[in-house]
């Protein structure tokens, strides 16, 4: 049986994003970042609505027009609609942080 904690690689260069399930406007992915952000200037602008929850670590979401930066912690989840252009300014350095992303 898949455990969303399991099978993560040591070394994440790279944020590690694994399609969970998939059914008519609907896919679920399973997200692991450590120490990651998006790259500097670069905003998500995306067609769809996204809903995240982190399940182990902590990162931060800036919303563009914003000044503070929203901090999820275990069991935080955010709604982010389309077109929303928003950024992942950081994620814990010393330990992965596992999100589930709904994205409709």
């Amino acid at each position: 049986m898949p455990n969303v904690y399991e099978q993560i690689p040591e070394e994440l260069r790279d944020e590690l994003f694994e399609e969970i399930a998939r059914g008519g406007p609907f896919k679920l992915e399973r997200i692991v970042s450590k120490g990651h952000s998006t790259p500097e200037g670069k905003w998500y602008d995306q067609d769809e609505n996204e809903w995240v929850i982190i399940l182990k670590g902590r990162a931060g979401i800036l919303i563009e027009g914003q000044a503070e930066i929203v901090t999820l912690e275990p069991g935080d989840h955010y709604y982010l609609p389309a077109r929303l252009k928003h950024r992942v300014e950081w994620t814990d350095a010393k330990t992965e942080t596992v999100w589930l992303a709904l994205h409709y």
